[in-house]
């Protein structure tokens, strides 16, 4: 009785132990989602970078959401990156205020990784 018990009491905790493992999105894996935002300039027509844009990242979810998890600021040539990111589903959306107070967003973009390490480039185009 007390080896069955113990055999149980095994197999549970490493049922515990494997499940509570695994990694979901978010941070601590390596891949990475990079690219660039450009925006349809009302003034002059052309399609420009969008320095100090908005990307906003949710974690868990690769379907429109207004809940993010991060966000950051592009370079002064438009460009970001999300590095370090786990296996799993990602959405991604972008924003921007030009000089003139118009503001310009992208309706965004959903992301699956099922690899461990993939570099994916996701260039965005806001009106």
């Amino acid at each position: 009785m007390k080896l069955k018990l113990t055999i149980l009491f095994s197999a549970l905790m490493l049922l515990v132990f494997f499940t509570g493992c695994k990694k979901k999105a978010g941070p601590g894996g390596k891949n990475s989602i990079s690219g660039s935002i450009i925006f349809k300039n009302g003034t002059t027509g052309n399609n420009d970078a969008a320095p100090m844009a908005t990307v906003s990242i949710a974690y868990g979810t690769n379907e429109s959401t207004t809940t993010f998890d991060q966000a950051i600021l592009t370079n002064p040539d438009g460009t970001f990156i999300f590095n370090g990111l786990n296996k799993g589903k990602y959405f991604i959306k972008a924003g921007y205020t030009d000089s003139h107070g118009f503001y310009y967003t992208s309706s965004g973009y959903g992301i699956i990784f099922e690899k461990k390490k993939s570099d994916l480039e996701v260039n965005i185009n806001l009106e």
